[in-house]
This record gives structure tokens, C-alpha cells and sequence, in this order.
């Protein structure tokens, strides 16, 4: 069974079909005015509902995916609806409703709900992330980090795409590279890519371990100083939240998102995360 729930923070765009005009950018004052705007418009969401299209890099190849997710941000909770691949697939998560395990409806055999443990190795499959980091406040964490503790080019473009008024901010860490970490302490990678704000898949890829096995104490591993080389958000002016965001490392594009029919701050009935709701329409 393949589970295609790639579940990341933020949304992707199809750069081809879009045209640009009416570009000016934004002095530097005005810049983190509006950066910093996007972190407070981001941190008062308390629930959201989207259509979230992806692409990842997974072994050298893009793979999309698109997904109908609401979400609870405090306490976490999601449903997600599967369009593309596995479409009707359903799963929610719920916490300790159901002794925090993701609870999967498949829309064809084997015909009967599965427990999957949001860590695992099923969820995690041809993903890059987990369900956890779904929205936009892990990715605005990374760059709070980075952008306080590595070097960087911060440019905000004022412009019109397909006649919706946007910012696009564009955040190089000029001084992206590698470097080898002796691993000193117990840590899985994962461990190591929370500590750090970088991706726990590119450090299991790179380094050719599980994400979750413990690291051999005095080993060498492969980590990069930031979590990507180059960072694009693309901000809709009229409700100030990102609808795309597309990041790059040094061999191009590694992952892109988007998001559309966004709605927060929305009722959600509590009913959505219920497992018996699942394969129902509410």
C-alpha cells in the first residue's frame, strides 16, 4: 500500500501558466515589514481548510500530489481527502482520541480502516514530511531560525500574477553548503533535522539512513547549513497569507506547494476528526 499523503506546510504553482506584470520591489524597511506582517497574519490561524498541490523530489524524480485538508492548528487535528493519487482515500488524525494514531479509510480494498502511526513508514513513504507540518508555521519557523542564525538576501517583489495583486519574497542563503557533523549525543536523524531546522529527508537521503534509526555514537553525517538553498513565497495581498511557496537546493528544484480554496479561522465541527464519520459526507 502507497500512501501519496504529502502533507507539508504549504502550497505549489505551475509557473508556466501564470504571467507577471507591474513588478516593483520593495526597499529593504518595507520588506521586513511586510515579512514580518505574513508571521503575525500566520501565527493568529487557529483552523484551516485548503486544497493543498504539491511536488517533491523523491529519488530523483517530482512526484505530485493534491488533497482536500482541514485542520485543527491547537490541538493539531486533521482530516485529509486523497484527489490525486489514491482519490477518495481519507485519513484524520485526532491525538489522543485515538491514542494518537492516524486512522486511514481506504477507497477500495482491503474495505476496512487502518491505525498508522504517523512516524511510520507508511506515512512516510514518497514523502518529505509529515502530517504535523502541515500549514504554514513550520516552514515560517524554519526561516525565523535560519534567517537569525545564517547569512541571506531577502528581496519582496510587488506584482500582479493573473490579475491578483501579490508579494513575492525571495530568500537566498548565499552561503548554502555541507558539512560533516560528528554525531556526539543519541539521535535519530529526524532528531537531528529538528535540532538543526533542516529536512529530515534530504538528511536520510544524503546520509543513506532511516529516518528514526538511532545514529552511531562518533559517526560522521552530512547535514546542510540551512534548510534549502533558495526560498520563494508567493503572498496574496488581499488576506496577506501565502497561496504558494517553491524551495530549492543546489540541484534545483526540491520541493513546491500550493494552496487554493483557503479558508481559515472557519467553525469546524468536531465530528470532522471522528473516524466513523470517515467515508461520510458531512
Amino acid at each position: 500500500m502507497n500512501l501519496r499523503f504529502t502533507s507539508i506546510i504549504l502550497g505549489f504553482i505551475s509557473f508556466f501558466t501564470l504571467s507577471f506584470s507591474s513588478n516593483n520591489i520593495l526597499p529593504v524597511e518595507e520588506s521586513q515589514l511586510i515579512f514580518s506582517r505574513l508571521t503575525e497574519k500566520i501565527n493568529s490561524i487557529q483552523t484551516m481548510e485548503f486544497t493543498l498541490t504539491n511536488q517533491e523530489r523523491i529519488d530523483g524524480k517530482m512526484l505530485k500530489g493534491i488533497q482536500k485538508v482541514t485542520m485543527n492548528t491547537l490541538p493539531f487535528q486533521c482530516h485529509i481527502t486523497m484527489i490525486e493519487p489514491g482519490k477518495g482515500e481519507e485519513l484524520i488524525y485526532a491525538g489522543a482520541k485515538y491514542k494518537n494514531q492516524a486512522i486511514y479509510e481506504p477507497s477500495g480494498f482491503p474495505y476496512f480502516q487502518i491505525e498508522l502511526d504517523p512516524y511510520g513508514s507508511l506515512m512516510r513513504k514518497n514523502n518529505h514530511h509529515t502530517i504535523f507540518d502541515l500549514g504554514f508555521k513550520k516552514m515560517m519557523t524554519i526561516l525565523d531560525y535560519h534567517m537569525k542564525s545564517s547569512v541571506y538576501q531577502m528581496k519582496v517583489t510587488e506584482m500582479e500574477m493573473d490579475k491578483k495583486e501579490i508579494y513575492k519574497i525571495e530568500i537566498d542563503f548565499t552561503n548554502f553548503k555541507y558539512y560533516n557533523l560528528k554525531v556526539d549525543r543519541a539521535e535519530t536523524v529526524s532528531d537531528v533535522a529538528k535540532r538543526l531546522y533542516v529536512s529530515d529527508y534530504m538528511l536520510s537521503v544524503m546520509n543513506n539512513v532511516s529516518f528514526y534509526d538511532n545514529l552511531k555514537l562518533g559517526s560522521t553525517i552530512i547535514v546542510p547549513n540551512a534548510y534549502a538553498k533558495k526560498i520563494e513565497l508567493y503572498i496574496d495581498r488581499s488576506n496577506g497569507l501565502p497561496f504558494a511557496q517553491v524551495v530549492y537546493d543546489d540541484h534545483g528544484l526540491y520541493e513546491k506547494y500550493e494552496f487554493s480554496d483557503l479558508k481559515i479561522n472557519i467553525p469546524i465541527p468536531e465530528k470532522r476528526y471522528d473516524a466513523e464519520m470517515l467515508g461520510k459526507t458531512l
